[in-house]
């Protein structure tokens, strides 16, 4: 399960990570709330990234085969080869599952609503 104040870290490419944004929470989140940062070093190249983002890049240097990362209620770091991994990890439910619920309960899957 994701930490109340936690968030999901992605890698694109090859060095482009994007995070929920500063004074996002999950439960609020658009796609306007979302921070790019680089892999290597941490510039920010868009959007306002959380204070601890630090921690979800270390968790994905780490492991080179993590494409993604998060935060989870236990507070540890959980990653995974790609999101659908992760979710499958955090929620112990199939994605398909896990996308039934999440836009059952009005939740964003994806950057626009229906998967559009």
């Amino acid at each position: 399960m994701l930490a109340e104040d936690g968030r999901v870290a992605l890698v694109v490419g090859s060095e482009v990570v994007y995070a929920g944004g500063r004074e996002a929470s999950a439960a609020t989140m658009t796609p306007y709330d979302v921070a790019a940062v680089r892999l290597a070093d941490g510039l920010e190249l868009a959007g306002r990234p959380p204070a601890d983002l630090d921690r979800y890049l270390d968790a994905l240097r780490r492991d080179p085969s993590a494409r993604a990362t998060a935060l989870t209620a236990s507070g540890e770091m959980a990653t995974a080869a790609d999101a659908v991994g992760l979710v499958e990890t955090l929620s112990g439910m199939r994605w398909a599952e896990a996308e039934v619920r999440t836009r059952a309960g009005g939740g964003l899957v994806g950057a626009y609503p229906g998967g559009q």
